[in-house]
Protein backbone atom coordinates (compact mmCIF):
# COMPACT_ATOMS: atom_id res chain seq x y z
CA UNK A 1 0.00 0.00 0.00
CA UNK A 2 1.27 3.45 -0.92
CA UNK A 3 2.63 5.41 2.02
CA UNK A 4 0.83 8.75 2.44
CA UNK A 5 2.80 11.82 1.53
CA UNK A 6 3.95 13.58 4.71
CA UNK A 7 6.65 15.37 2.87
CA UNK A 8 7.96 18.60 1.52
CA UNK A 9 5.33 21.04 0.50
CA UNK A 10 6.23 24.04 -1.65
CA UNK A 11 2.87 25.71 -2.11
CA UNK A 12 2.39 27.99 -5.05
CA UNK A 13 -1.04 29.42 -4.26
CA UNK A 14 -3.70 29.33 -1.58
CA UNK A 15 -7.05 30.74 -0.59
CA UNK A 16 -7.12 33.85 1.60
CA UNK A 17 -10.59 35.04 2.46
CA UNK A 18 -12.13 31.53 2.09
CA UNK A 19 -9.47 29.99 4.34
CA UNK A 20 -10.03 32.45 7.14
CA UNK A 21 -13.73 31.66 6.93
CA UNK A 22 -13.21 27.98 7.70
CA UNK A 23 -14.70 28.22 11.20
CA UNK A 24 -11.81 27.85 13.68
CA UNK A 25 -9.10 26.57 11.37
CA UNK A 26 -6.99 23.63 12.50
CA UNK A 27 -3.24 23.84 12.03
CA UNK A 28 -3.49 20.63 9.98
CA UNK A 29 -5.30 22.63 7.28
CA UNK A 30 -2.19 24.80 6.85
CA UNK A 31 -0.19 22.02 5.24
CA UNK A 32 -2.49 19.02 4.53
CA UNK A 33 -4.63 19.03 1.36
CA UNK A 34 -8.14 17.75 0.66
CA UNK A 35 -6.81 15.18 -1.81
CA UNK A 36 -3.94 13.91 0.38
CA UNK A 37 -5.17 13.65 3.99
CA UNK A 38 -5.05 9.95 4.93
CA UNK A 39 -4.70 9.70 8.73
CA UNK A 40 -6.40 11.16 11.81
CA UNK A 41 -5.68 14.69 10.56
CA UNK A 42 -8.19 14.09 7.76
CA UNK A 43 -10.89 14.70 10.39
CA UNK A 44 -9.96 18.40 10.23
CA UNK A 45 -9.30 18.60 6.46
CA UNK A 46 -11.43 16.08 4.50
CA UNK A 47 -13.32 13.39 6.44
CA UNK A 48 -13.32 11.07 3.41
CA UNK A 49 -9.58 10.61 3.96
CA UNK A 50 -10.34 8.68 7.14
CA UNK A 51 -11.34 5.68 4.98
CA UNK A 52 -8.46 5.72 2.48
CA UNK A 53 -5.92 3.73 4.53
CA UNK A 54 -7.47 0.76 6.41
CA UNK A 55 -5.97 1.04 9.86
CA UNK A 56 -5.75 3.20 12.96
CA UNK A 57 -3.97 6.47 13.66
CA UNK A 58 -3.65 9.08 16.38
CA UNK A 59 -2.37 12.64 16.21
CA UNK A 60 -1.44 15.39 18.66
CA UNK A 61 -0.71 18.98 17.75
CA UNK A 62 0.28 22.12 19.65
CA UNK A 63 0.56 25.67 18.27
CA UNK A 64 2.32 28.60 19.92
CA UNK A 65 1.37 32.18 19.02
CA UNK A 66 4.09 34.85 19.01
CA UNK A 67 2.25 38.21 19.20
CA UNK A 68 4.19 41.39 18.48
CA UNK A 69 3.17 43.27 21.62
CA UNK A 70 2.69 40.48 24.17
CA UNK A 71 4.18 37.24 25.44
CA UNK A 72 4.06 33.96 23.58
CA UNK A 73 1.09 31.76 24.44
CA UNK A 74 -0.32 28.36 23.62
CA UNK A 75 -2.83 29.29 20.91
CA UNK A 76 -4.19 25.89 19.88
CA UNK A 77 -3.88 22.22 20.77
CA UNK A 78 -5.53 19.29 19.05
CA UNK A 79 -6.00 15.56 19.64
CA UNK A 80 -7.64 13.10 17.26
CA UNK A 81 -7.88 9.38 16.60
CA UNK A 82 -9.20 7.29 13.75
CA UNK A 83 -9.85 3.58 13.40
CA UNK A 84 -11.46 2.04 10.31
CA UNK A 85 -13.16 5.32 9.41
CA UNK A 86 -14.50 6.14 12.88
CA UNK A 87 -12.88 9.25 14.29
CA UNK A 88 -13.03 11.52 17.32
CA UNK A 89 -11.14 14.77 17.83
CA UNK A 90 -10.91 17.74 20.17
CA UNK A 91 -9.44 21.15 19.40
CA UNK A 92 -8.87 23.98 21.86
CA UNK A 93 -8.21 27.54 20.72
CA UNK A 94 -7.00 30.38 22.95
CA UNK A 95 -7.40 33.89 21.57
CA UNK A 96 -6.22 37.04 23.31
CA UNK A 97 -9.80 38.34 23.56
CA UNK A 98 -11.52 34.98 24.13
CA UNK A 99 -9.44 32.08 25.48
CA UNK A 100 -12.29 29.55 25.74
CA UNK A 101 -13.22 28.35 22.25
CA UNK A 102 -13.29 24.58 21.73
CA UNK A 103 -14.34 22.14 19.00
CA UNK A 104 -15.48 18.56 19.52
CA UNK A 105 -15.63 16.70 16.21
CA UNK A 106 -16.88 13.24 15.25
CA UNK A 107 -16.08 11.65 11.89
CA UNK A 108 -17.42 8.72 9.90
CA UNK A 109 -16.03 7.51 6.56
CA UNK A 110 -16.74 4.55 4.30
CA UNK A 111 -14.37 3.22 1.63
CA UNK A 112 -15.28 2.14 -1.87
CA UNK A 113 -13.14 0.97 -4.77
CA UNK A 114 -10.56 3.68 -5.50
CA UNK A 115 -11.89 6.10 -2.89
CA UNK A 116 -14.17 6.90 0.00
CA UNK A 117 -16.84 9.23 1.35
CA UNK A 118 -17.10 10.76 4.80
CA UNK A 119 -18.76 13.26 7.10
CA UNK A 120 -17.69 15.10 10.23
CA UNK A 121 -19.91 16.70 12.85
CA UNK A 122 -18.55 19.64 14.86
CA UNK A 123 -19.81 21.03 18.16
CA UNK A 124 -18.37 24.40 19.18
CA UNK A 125 -18.13 25.69 22.73
CA UNK A 126 -16.92 28.87 24.43
CA UNK A 127 -18.09 32.29 25.47
CA UNK A 128 -17.98 33.64 21.90
CA UNK A 129 -20.14 30.87 20.44
CA UNK A 130 -23.74 31.51 19.42
CA UNK A 131 -25.68 28.84 21.34
CA UNK A 132 -28.29 28.73 18.55
CA UNK A 133 -25.72 27.93 15.86
CA UNK A 134 -22.94 25.94 17.51
CA UNK A 135 -23.02 22.88 15.23
CA UNK A 136 -21.58 22.33 11.77
CA UNK A 137 -21.19 19.50 9.28
CA UNK A 138 -18.48 18.79 6.69
CA UNK A 139 -19.02 16.33 3.85
CA UNK A 140 -16.15 14.93 1.80
CA UNK A 141 -15.25 12.53 -0.99
CA UNK A 142 -12.00 11.05 -2.29
CA UNK A 143 -11.43 9.26 -5.58
CA UNK A 144 -8.41 7.93 -7.50
CA UNK A 145 -9.28 7.92 -11.22
CA UNK A 146 -5.68 7.09 -12.18
CA UNK A 147 -2.83 5.42 -10.35
CA UNK A 148 -0.92 8.70 -10.16
CA UNK A 149 -3.87 11.01 -9.37
CA UNK A 150 -6.08 11.55 -6.32
CA UNK A 151 -9.11 13.86 -6.23
CA UNK A 152 -10.75 15.39 -3.18
CA UNK A 153 -14.01 17.25 -2.67
CA UNK A 154 -15.19 18.87 0.58
CA UNK A 155 -18.22 20.96 1.52
CA UNK A 156 -17.56 22.69 4.85
CA UNK A 157 -19.62 24.55 7.44
CA UNK A 158 -23.01 23.13 6.48
CA UNK A 159 -25.40 24.74 8.93
CA UNK A 160 -23.31 27.95 9.04
CA UNK A 161 -22.04 27.60 12.63
CA UNK A 162 -20.93 30.64 14.63
CA UNK A 163 -17.74 29.59 16.42
CA UNK A 164 -16.29 33.11 16.58
CA UNK A 165 -19.23 35.55 16.75
CA UNK A 166 -19.55 35.71 12.95
CA UNK A 167 -21.24 32.99 10.91
CA UNK A 168 -18.90 30.67 9.05
CA UNK A 169 -19.93 30.58 5.37
CA UNK A 170 -20.50 27.35 3.48
CA UNK A 171 -17.36 26.49 1.52
CA UNK A 172 -16.61 24.12 -1.33
CA UNK A 173 -13.12 22.75 -1.92
CA UNK A 174 -12.06 20.78 -5.01
CA UNK A 175 -8.53 19.43 -4.99
CA UNK A 176 -6.19 17.15 -6.93
CA UNK A 177 -2.89 15.50 -6.07
CA UNK A 178 -0.74 14.24 -8.94
CA UNK A 179 2.18 11.94 -8.14
CA UNK A 180 5.16 12.83 -10.31
CA UNK A 181 7.71 10.43 -8.76
CA UNK A 182 6.21 7.79 -6.38
CA UNK A 183 7.16 8.49 -2.75
CA UNK A 184 9.36 11.40 -3.83
CA UNK A 185 7.44 14.14 -5.64
CA UNK A 186 3.83 15.20 -6.16
CA UNK A 187 1.91 18.32 -7.18
CA UNK A 188 -1.28 19.43 -5.42
CA UNK A 189 -3.92 21.97 -6.46
CA UNK A 190 -7.12 23.22 -4.86
CA UNK A 191 -9.91 25.56 -5.84
CA UNK A 192 -11.96 27.03 -2.99
CA UNK A 193 -15.30 28.86 -3.12
CA UNK A 194 -16.89 30.48 -0.05
CA UNK A 195 -20.30 32.13 0.01
CA UNK A 196 -20.50 35.80 0.95
CA UNK A 197 -22.49 36.16 4.15
CA UNK A 198 -24.93 39.04 3.78
CA UNK A 199 -24.12 39.54 0.11
CA UNK A 200 -24.52 37.74 -3.18
CA UNK A 201 -21.88 35.72 -4.95
CA UNK A 202 -18.87 33.77 -3.72
CA UNK A 203 -15.25 34.42 -2.83
CA UNK A 204 -12.86 32.35 -4.94
CA UNK A 205 -9.41 31.22 -3.92
CA UNK A 206 -6.71 28.80 -4.99
CA UNK A 207 -4.16 26.64 -3.30
CA UNK A 208 -1.27 24.62 -4.65
CA UNK A 209 1.82 22.77 -3.62
CA UNK A 210 4.80 20.64 -4.63
CA UNK A 211 5.61 17.67 -2.37
CA UNK A 212 9.19 16.35 -2.16
CA UNK A 213 10.77 13.64 0.01
CA UNK A 214 13.98 11.67 0.35
CA UNK A 215 11.93 8.45 0.60
CA UNK A 216 13.41 5.36 2.20
CA UNK A 217 12.70 3.79 5.58
CA UNK A 218 12.99 7.16 7.36
CA UNK A 219 11.88 9.93 4.97
CA UNK A 220 13.13 13.44 5.64
CA UNK A 221 11.19 16.36 4.23
CA UNK A 222 11.00 20.13 4.19
CA UNK A 223 7.67 21.85 3.81
CA UNK A 224 6.93 25.40 2.72
CA UNK A 225 3.61 26.99 1.87
CA UNK A 226 2.41 30.31 0.53
CA UNK A 227 -1.10 31.69 0.63
CA UNK A 228 -2.30 34.24 -1.90
CA UNK A 229 -5.30 36.51 -1.69
CA UNK A 230 -7.84 36.85 -4.50
CA UNK A 231 -5.57 39.41 -6.17
CA UNK A 232 -2.75 36.81 -6.15
CA UNK A 233 -0.72 38.71 -3.56
CA UNK A 234 1.13 36.54 -1.03
CA UNK A 235 -0.51 36.90 2.39
CA UNK A 236 1.23 34.26 4.54
CA UNK A 237 3.94 31.60 4.55
CA UNK A 238 4.64 28.26 6.21
CA UNK A 239 8.05 26.59 6.58
CA UNK A 240 8.68 23.28 8.32
CA UNK A 241 10.43 19.95 8.66
CA UNK A 242 8.78 16.50 8.51
CA UNK A 243 10.58 13.39 9.71
CA UNK A 244 9.06 9.94 9.15
CA UNK A 245 6.33 8.33 7.07
CA UNK A 246 3.29 6.74 8.70
CA UNK A 247 4.85 7.58 12.08
CA UNK A 248 6.01 11.16 11.75
CA UNK A 249 6.84 14.40 13.48
CA UNK A 250 6.26 17.81 11.93
CA UNK A 251 7.66 21.16 13.06
CA UNK A 252 6.23 24.26 11.39
CA UNK A 253 6.66 28.00 11.55
CA UNK A 254 4.38 30.51 9.82
CA UNK A 255 3.51 34.15 9.59
CA UNK A 256 2.09 36.98 7.49
CA UNK A 257 3.95 38.57 4.61
CA UNK A 258 4.27 42.19 3.60
CA UNK A 259 6.74 45.04 3.40
CA UNK A 260 9.26 45.71 6.14
CA UNK A 261 8.30 44.37 9.57
CA UNK A 262 5.00 43.02 8.23
CA UNK A 263 6.83 39.82 7.28
CA UNK A 264 7.50 37.95 10.51
CA UNK A 265 7.17 34.69 12.41
CA UNK A 266 3.94 34.58 14.43
CA UNK A 267 3.17 30.85 14.95
CA UNK A 268 5.17 27.73 15.77
CA UNK A 269 3.75 24.22 15.96
CA UNK A 270 4.69 20.61 16.64
CA UNK A 271 2.65 17.64 15.37
CA UNK A 272 3.06 13.93 16.03
CA UNK A 273 1.25 11.16 14.13
CA UNK A 274 1.31 7.40 14.74
CA UNK A 275 -0.39 4.99 12.30
CA UNK A 276 -0.89 1.25 12.05
CA UNK A 277 -2.20 -0.56 8.96
CA UNK A 278 -4.64 -3.48 9.24
CA UNK A 279 -3.41 -4.98 5.95
CA UNK A 280 -0.18 -6.75 5.10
Amino acid sequence: MRRPFLLVSVCLAAWATPASAQAVRSRSADYIFAASANDARALWVNPAGLAIVPGASVMAEAVMALPVNSSARLAQWTLAMNTRGLSLGYQRDRFAEDPNTSTLRFGLALPFKRGGVGASFSFYGGSAVDSVSHRGIDLGARYRPLEFMDLGLVVRNIGRPTPRLDKAPIMGVLGATVTVVPEHAAVQLETVAAERIGASGVEMGYRGGILLSTGGRLPFSLTTALELDRDFKVSSWVLGIVVGGRDSGTALGSGPTGSGTDTRLDRLSLTGVASRSFTQ
